[in-house]
This record gives structure tokens, C-alpha cells and sequence, in this order.
């Protein structure tokens, strides 16, 4: 009997150290966009409409869950300590543009020079929307701080931001509805990899 005993020990504090482990492990393999309560609300409702919209198949649904995904967007407004992951740089101190991936698929884009944008990574995305604006003297999407902490960073590091959505090149909030409608396979992509322009205010290294 004093036998089994001392064998039931070693196992059970395996279970005990085994289940510790599970817990700490949980915590630190949380990625950083759950950490912040916004982002991950915001993440959240993307997946939620881009789920049922595309497992649907039906054109006029992935079309409306696009619609509102870009007003889900509007309503987030300022935002502050988010955590994302640097994907591209493009132009030069004055002239730049970011992507900042701040989920999984689902992106931010700020930029500095309206002609940059219609000829880069997101010209596409950008050229329906400002084709009845001026392109002059546009304000900065991105802060001075944001830029100078730009310059310390290197592609597919994470950083945390700060910022507003929907605000393009700080000129204001702009109804994004109008990149919509023109077919499923465009709302379909933008379901799949969502990206929206916001003005980066802040830029750090995240822990």
C-alpha cells in the first residue's frame, strides 16, 4: 500500500506542475491584437460579419457585410495601445506610407502623399475614393513622432499605436462605402483581408 502511495505522488504532481504550464502558457500565447479590449472587439466583429457574409455565398449579403464592416471601422474613432505588426514601408520621410497589420489578415494604412498612394501598394484600394478630391497639400497621415519612431523599426516587427480610423491623410472622415459595390470577388477579397486607412499619431516598440 505504502508502495502505490509513493508512486501516486511523483503523478500527482505532475498533473499539478502539467496544469500550471498549461495556465502560464495560455497567458503568454495570447496574441498581442486580444490584449487590448477595443482591437479585439473590433477584430471580433470583422471575423463575425466576414464569416457568415462569405459561408453564405450570396453576393448581396458579402456586399452589405462589407458596407458594414467599413461603418464597424468608423465607430472605433481614436484608438490608443493597440498592438500590430510592421508590413511595408514605402517613399521617404516625407512622402511614406505603412501597412500595419493589426490582425490576422486585417490591416491599417497611413500615408503622407496622396500621389504615393495612388501608385503603391494600395492604389487600388484608394483610386474610386479620391477621384473627386485634390490631391494638393494634403495633410500628414502619419505624425512627425510617428515618423522619426518609424525610422527605428524594421519590417515584421510589432509595434504598438495609436491613432484614428478612418481618417485619411488627416483630411477628415471619408464614407469608404463607395469602394464597395462594383462585384462579389472585390467585396470578397476585402472580407477576406479587410485594410483601412487611419492616421498613425503614435509609434513604440511593443513588449
Amino acid at each position: 500500500m505504502r508502495a502505490v502511495r509513493k508512486r501516486m505522488i511523483p503523478l500527482r504532481r505532475s498533473i499539478v506542475f502539467g496544469s500550471l504550464g498549461l495556465a502560464l502558457g495560455g497567458c503568454w500565447d495570447t496574441p498581442c491584437y486580444e490584449r487590448n479590449a477595443k482591437q479585439k472587439a473590433f477584430l471580433d466583429g470583422l471575423q463575425a460579419l466576414a464569416k457568415l457574409a462569405l459561408a453564405s455565398n450570396n453576393p448581396l449579403r458579402i456586399e452589405e457585410a462589407a458596407k458594414q464592416s467599413v461603418a464597424l471601422a468608423d465607430k472605433v474613432g481614436a484608438f490608443a495601445d493597440w498592438c500590430g505588426t510592421l508590413r511595408t514601408i514605402e517613399g521617404n520621410a516625407e512622402t511614406v506610407a505603412v501597412t500595419i497589420e493589426v490582425g490576422p489578415q486585417i490591416s491599417l494604412y497611413a500615408f503622407n502623399d496622396w500621389k504615393l498612394a495612388m501608385t503603391g501598394s494600395a492604389a487600388g484600394m484608394l483610386a474610386d475614393l479620391f477621384s473627386t478630391r485634390s490631391r494638393e497639400t494634403p495633410p500628414p497621415g502619419l505624425s512627425d513622432a510617428a515618423i522619426a519612431a518609424l525610422k527605428t523599426f524594421r519590417l515584421g516587427e510589432r509595434v504598438k499605436l495609436g491613432g484614428r480610423m478612418g481618417e485619411i491623410a488627416g483630411s477628415g472622415l471619408f464614407d469608404l462605402s463607395r469602394l464597395f459595390g462594383k462585384g462579389e470577388a472585390e467585396n470578397r477579397r476585402f472580407l477576406q483581408s479587410p485594410r483601412f486607412v487611419a492616421r498613425i499619431e503614435a509609434l513604440a516598440a511593443s513588449t
